[in-house]
């Protein structure tokens, strides 16, 4: 399983009535293969997963942390996020 982060470019709301801003972000597990995808309202990016854990041990962090990721997908892809 890798990891995403998922970067909201465009506001909308959900089926739940929850309304997403640009420039929110989240960050999950998935089974897609690493690059960057466009998706509705936003883009994807997608990091294998033996690099966010290696990014996590590195930092000295045993439990997963959406900064982390967040950060770790910014150094995979060399972008500011």
């Amino acid at each position: 399983m890798n990891w995403f982060l998922y970067l909201v470019t465009q506001e909308f709301t959900d089926e739940d009535g929850g309304v997403h801003e640009a420039g929110s972000r989240g960050t999950g597990r998935c089974s897609m293969a690493p690059g960057i995808m466009e998706a509705p309202y936003g883009l994807m990016y997608v990091v294998p997963e033996s690099f966010i854990d290696t990014y996590h041990i590195d930092r000295g962090q045993r439990r997963y942390c959406a900064s982390l990721i967040a950060d770790a997908v910014s150094s995979y892809y060399g972008v500011t996020l």
